[in-house]
């Protein structure tokens, strides 16, 4: 059975429709990660997704993590957050219960899908083992009063422990877009590489990438444009900022569909 990829959607429910006009009835769908948040209708977004049950699957992006934390009452909502509507949803609770069972990683069809990024010292099993133990403490009785935890700037070590690795890894997972000379991340760039200062390497460009022959899918990175870097297929086309809602079709012939999308958001 034929798989499609989805990007980030961020509550632009529209354009997933139009989008999904393009896509067999009988195809799975995975969808990237940011399904919710910034866009006009995160409630009815999710719920659409949630709808597909086995047909569909979902990665942890940060927005869905964030979600859970404000739920939790362990983050506060920030400016041009639209998740209110969510949090006062009777069926709130059970999109809650279904987000902390959702992935942070996947291998299908001979792909790695990540929401953001993998570590450059990471193989596909460590990336995979990794997303494990985030998905373990989500899953866990301890996710409501210990995921405040996860949130800061912590760069990875193999050493690290407890919170410490799980927060390093969420990091990783649904942060990362550059990394800086020595391999550690950047929390700041957010533009393209060719807006952005030469000493900040794309992370998939990072030399020695233990994944380097691993085809990866991934999204968060909405200014990153095309890329011919081998094996590496990004999703963000920016729909929430006016630009596409893209899908990829995952096979040994991979295609990518996309519908162009209005202006939901100004960009910052």
């Amino acid at each position: 059975m034929t798989t499609f990829a989805i990007g980030d959607i961020h509550g632009c429910l529209p354009s997933l429709e139009e989008l999904l006009r393009q896509i067999p009835t009988d195809a799975k769908l995975l969808f990237i990660g940011d399904i919710v948040n910034r866009g006009p209708q995160s409630l009815a977004t999710i719920r659409k997704v949630m709808s597909f049950g086995k047909r569909a699957e979902c990665l942890l992006g940060n927005h869905e993590i964030h979600l859970m934390a404000v739920y939790a009452g362990k983050r506060a909502l920030g400016k041009g957050d639209t998740i209110q509507e969510v949090l006062d949803a009777p069926d709130c609770d059970e999109i809650i219960e279904w987000l902390r069972h959702r992935p942070m990683a996947l291998f299908k069809h001979n792909y790695l899908m990540v929401h953001a990024a993998c570590d450059w010292r990471w193989s596909l099993d460590d990336t995979l083992k990794y997303a494990r133990k985030v998905e373990k403490f989500f899953r866990s009785d301890k996710w409501r009063d210990e995921i405040g935890e996860i949130f800061g700037r912590q760069q990875w070590d193999k050493s690290l422990k407890g919170k410490k690795k799980l927060r390093a890894i969420v990091n990783v997972l649904t942060r990362t877009r550059f990394l800086n000379p020595d391999g550690s991340m950047d929390f700041k760039q957010k533009w393209s590489p060719s807006e952005t200062p030469k000493e900040y390497i794309p992370w998939f460009e990072y030399p020695g990438r233990k994944t380097a022959d691993t085809k990866i899918v991934f999204g968060h990175w909405s200014t990153l444009g095309s890329t011919s870097w081998p094996n590496i297929f990004p999703l963000d086309t920016g729909c929430l900022w006016g630009g596409k809602l893209t899908a990829l079709r995952l096979n040994k012939h991979p295609m990518y569909l996309s519908v162009k999308a209005p202006l939901y958001v100004k960009p910052w």
